[in-house]
């Protein structure tokens, strides 16, 4: 399908250069037309991965690109079961070989797994901020450890509220939990927004399982 998206994209540069040379368009003129049409694709998607607060527009990429391993796994946190996340965050632990990706998605299947031993040991081998620090101060905070669930490496600012949402969450503090993790939502953007609401979704759903809060009828 991208190959197809592709091969129809470049046809259509090519015929209007053709259609700007027979209409007696500079060639210079052309060319910075197509750069800006360029730039424009290339703002979009930026703008939608990284800076948009449309969900729906980020859903969407997410639904269109969901065979590309990173937008799978946030396909899996927001369509489907838990073991369907797992399969997804193995299938980019063994696709991308770079430590800081490969780690901060072991540290992640680790704490889905609720297996604390290794998550400490991929947390110490992310070795890149701010992600080192995020993992070891949400570790923190499902320990207990409040002294230590705070850092000034935490240099996003969904992170710090994050983490202490985190915490919210493992003293079944549901209004500090609400309270955190749309501060934490709200500072975030693009791609980072959209796995956000599905993690927080995910954790209030666990207390529903677990009979805290009711299940809504």
């Amino acid at each position: 399908m991208k190959i197809a998206k592709l091969t129809l994209f470049y046809l259509v540069i090519i015929v209007l250069a053709i259609t700007l040379s027979l209409a007696g368009v500079r060639l210079s003129i052309s060319l910075g037309l197509f750069a800006v049409i360029a730039m424009a694709m290339i703002y979009r998607h930026i703008h939608i991965l990284y800076r948009t607060n449309n969900m729906e527009q980020v859903d969407k990429w997410v639904k269109n690109h969901r065979k590309e391993p990173i937008f799978a796994a946030l396909y899996a946190s927001a369509y489907g079961t838990k073991q369907e996340q797992l399969d997804a965050i193995d299938v980019i632990i063994h696709h991308y070989k770079q430590p800081a990706i490969k780690y901060n998605y072991l540290f992640i299947k680790a704490i889905m797994e609720d297996n604390l031993g290794a998550a400490k040991v991929a947390a110490a081998k992310i070795e890149k901020e701010p992600l080192t620090s995020y993992a070891q101060c949400y570790i923190a905070a499902l320990e207990g450890r409040t002294a230590d669930m705070r850092s000034d490496q935490l240099t996003q600012p969904w992170m710090q509220p994050a983490v202490e949402a985190v915490y919210a969450y493992t003293i079944n503090d549901r209004a500090k939990f609400r309270q955190l993790a749309d501060a934490s939502i709200d500072q975030a953007r693009g791609i980072q927004k959209y796995g956000l609401l599905h993690n927080f979704k995910h954790m209030e759903e666990e207390w529903v399982n677990e009979g805290i809060i009711p299940r809504a009828t």
